[in-house]
């Protein structure tokens, strides 16, 4: 009952923070036509970059699982991503996604430790890679401007060097703390480093956990490489789903520079605020927030998220349906498991 009522009280956030959004706007009927008029051939290749993203986190997972020693079958591989997707869509943020399909490959693979590691280095390495390329394509527009050749206002200018400054930083965060996890003398001077720290007692824990998951693959610096390849094809992918929905809403709406700007930012504001399931609200008005620092419509990127969101459900369904088949199906396919599965 409690987590019913939970669920229930993150659903209606989710909602409330929509009613919100929508009374900010001057016309909400309009925006609900501009959504009914959209184009529907360019939101199908949206849907069809979305897919292949989602496709690409599975083989990206592969490469790091091969390097550690497990061998999944592609198509395994692919439908425990799919039922990620499907919990990333309706649980908070992606926490759930990346619970169901470490929990899929413990189940098969008895090697527990190993698949949490996989799953951790492979959120991380994707969020270093995505505040990566927002600190490359703000700085670009920084001293380029606009993709369409327009000179950005004073307002945008000062949004997007503060995007530049925060995404850089945390970009060279997050690789420092690669190599420190990476390297052995620089793990440990790190652990004393947050040692002679506030809260302590509790961040050394949490270092000392993410060090032993990179252990395995302290040497594996091809898989690594790899992965960051297909973390930055994501980044390409998603960027360009944002850029179709765009178009087919307002041809010319926004540019896709502006979108490789704002869609780093909009995925870390859903990572780090799960209030909602599958963040219903929190993406949105991240739209919002971004299409208007760039100086676009904030109506325009309400409308966006809102699309996205639906084909994010759409793209989702097969990772229900495989997730309600259950694992005896997937399990006939592969003999990695010894023993019977474990329903998920």
């Amino acid at each position: 009952m409690n987590d019913r009522l939970w669920t229930l009280l993150k659903l209606a956030v989710g909602v409330g923070l929509l009613y919100l959004l929508f009374t900010r706007l001057e016309d909400p009927v309009a925006l609900v036509q501009q959504i009914a008029n959209a184009n529907p051939w360019l939101l199908l290749l949206g849907a069809s970059c979305y897919a292949s993203a989602v496709a690409l986190s599975g083989l990206k997972w592969g490469v790091l699982l091969r390097a550690i020693g497990l061998a999944v079958p592609l198509r395994r591989l692919l439908a425990y991503q799919w039922i990620a997707e499907f919990f990333n869509n309706f649980l908070p943020a992606q926490v759930g996604g990346d619970v169901m399909r470490g929990y899929a490959l413990a189940a098969d693979t008895h090697r527990r430790a190993d698949a949490a590691a996989s799953i951790l280095i492979d959120r991380f390495l994707g969020l270093l890679v995505f505040m990566a390329s927002a600190a490359v394509a703000s700085t670009v527009m920084l001293f380029v401007g606009r993709p369409d050749g327009q000179t950005l206002a004073d307002e945008s200018l000062i949004s997007i060097r503060l995007i530049a400054l925060g995404s850089t930083g945390m970009a060279l965060l997050l690789f420092a703390m690669l190599a420190a996890m990476l390297s052995r003398r620089l793990k440990y001077l790190a652990e004393w480093l947050l040692g002679q720290l506030p809260l302590a007692s509790h961040t050394v824990p949490i270092w000392q956990k993410l060090a032993a998951a990179f252990n395995a693959y302290r040497h594996a610096y091809p898989a690594l490489v790899r992965c960051a390849i297909g973390s930055t094809l994501i980044v390409l992918l998603t960027s360009v789903n944002i850029w179709l929905i765009t178009n087919a809403l307002t041809p010319g709406g926004i540019d896709l520079g502006e979108v490789l700007v704002i869609n780093p930012i909009i995925v870390f504001i859903g990572l780090i605020v799960p209030l909602s399931p599958g963040g219903l609200g929190i993406r949105q008005g991240a739209f919002y927030a971004t299409f208007l620092l760039i100086g676009r419509s904030g109506a325009l990127g309400l409308a966006v998220g809102l699309l996205q969101q639906f084909i994010g459900y759409l793209v989702s369904v097969p990772g229900g349906y495989l997730w309600v088949r259950g694992r005896n199906v997937l399990a006939a396919e592969s003999p990695l498991a010894a023993e019977p599965p474990v329903k998920l």
